[in-house]
């Protein structure tokens, strides 16, 4: 039995996370102002990780197509 994981399964974890991490950054985003500004950083860090995790979601997607 291979442990190597299909396209389909990486692009499927891939855009879990890219969820998850996009909820982060949206409940850094959607505090107080204050906060808001306080949490830049990680707003930043966790929609960084959202975008990585979509754009390897979408590349497993074509490769899964190819």
């Amino acid at each position: 039995m291979s442990d190597q994981k299909t396209p389909q399964e990486i692009g499927a974890h891939a855009l879990n996370q890219a969820v998850h991490y996009a909820d982060k950054a949206d409940r850094f985003a959607n505090s107080s102002f204050s906060s808001v500004k306080e949490y830049a950083d990680h707003i930043a860090i966790y929609g960084g990780l959202a975008t990585v995790y979509a754009d390897i979601a979408k590349a497993a997607a074509l490769t899964d197509h190819a």
